[in-house]
């Protein structure tokens, strides 16, 4: 049997295609192509050999329906495996239906599907369409523990106030709302740090964030696209890290906070419910925003991870992620060919105990 080829959809700096890249970059002896999807397929179609793809439709077409017949495309000429991020849910607004029936698509067309959290599974089986047991694997998103750096008061000019941070693109449905809404009754003088740079289509939210932040006396920062260590340097400056996204399927902004050592005060919801019953020491989850961010500005100490409760085996290391991934690939077990009868259950990496219409969903790994 011909080795997997690790396919790395997608442009550069999308979340999705740095997440796979980083799990390809612990899988070297595998076969990799790279590049946006109009570039290789041509490519993709003259191969055999199975091909596994880290798949949201924004990267695969312009919408869920073409991206889903690019990947039928494909598997029509060789085996496909998927692991499938921001899975379809009611927020998708008019997108919702054909965003579903695109990702049922895909999971049929598939011989083996991961996604990254039970919640995600049960938004796929619920409103896709899909046998309750159609076969699943869960395998959740990994993080790395950031190397051991000093903290910098102020590499990006954050230094004469607090700041409340959130990490990665600005769009409708992100958290900085959430924020500024919840800091308007607040006494504390807290800037708001916006560590990225707005979604393609949506920097016009900067200026509206701007003129609310000042309507509260407070300046709303926005950094811009930071690479590795500036994205852990501006972690780690910021007072309160946060996450409030209104729509979610799997966070990789969580993950950058607690990478980078920092105990993010989260918004409820159930991946995040899930992530703390694994790391319960890795996140502050809250149903009062508020509150919560008041009582961080007076303790600071509260958002940052004591060292000694850090557990690996809570959350899988992407070395970790990545052998888990390659076994997946490499088992041929007839149980998880798609259109045969199955009764297998989702699983679980036995060794690891959403968004509006054309914006970034909170991928894996967020710029």
């Amino acid at each position: 049997m011909k080795i997997t080829t690790l396919a790395l959809v997608g442009p550069s700096q999308h979340g999705v295609r740095m997440h796979a890249s980083a799990l390809a970059h612990h899988t070297p002896h595998a076969e990799r192509i790279e590049g946006e999807i109009t570039e290789i397929l041509p490519r993709l179609l003259a191969s055999e050999g199975p091909v596994h793809f880290h798949f949201t439709d924004r990267i695969f077409g312009h919408n869920a329906h073409d991206a889903s017949g690019t990947v039928e495309r494909i598997a029509a000429h060789r085996p496909v495996s998927v692991t499938l991020h921001d899975i379809p849910q009611p927020s998708d607004g008019h997108a919702f239906t054909a965003r579903c029936a695109g990702y049922a698509r895909v999971v049929e067309a598939a011989s083996t599907v991961i996604v990254s959290s039970e919640y995600e599974r049960d938004l796929l089986i619920r409103h896709s369409g899909l046998p309750t047991d159609t076969p699943v694997h869960v395998d959740p998103l990994p993080i790395d523990r950031a190397p051991a750096l000093e903290v910098v008061s102020d590499p990006l000019g954050f230094v004469n106030t607090p700041t409340v941070g959130l990490l990665g693109f600005i769009y409708p449905g992100k958290g900085h709302a959430r924020v500024l809404s919840a800091l308007a009754s607040s006494d504390h003088s807290a800037d708001v740090a916006a560590l990225g740079r707005p979604s393609d289509g949506h920097q016009d939210l900067v200026a509206e964030f701007e003129e609310r932040a000042g309507a509260q006396g407070r300046r709303f920062h926005v950094t811009g696209f930071l690479a590795e260590e500036q994205l852990t340097a501006a972690a780690r400056s910021v007072t309160v890290p946060v996450v409030a996204p209104e729509h979610v399927s799997a966070s990789g902004s969580v993950g950058r906070w607690i990478a980078s050592g920092r105990r993010p005060i989260v918004t409820r919801h159930p991946f995040f419910e899930e992530l703390r019953d694994r790391a319960p020491w890795a996140l502050t989850l809250t149903d009062d925003l508020p509150s919560a961010l008041n009582a961080a500005l007076e303790n600071p100490a509260s958002t940052w991870i004591d060292a000694r409760d850090w557990n690996d085996s809570d959350v899988p290391s992407t070395a970790h992620a990545a052998r888990t991934q390659w076994s997946r690939l490499s088992a041929a077990d007839p149980n998880l060919q798609p259109h045969g009868p199955s009764n297998a259950r989702s699983t679980t990496s036995a060794e690891v105990p959403p968004a509006k219409p054309g914006a970034p969903s909170e991928s894996p790994v967020t710029p």
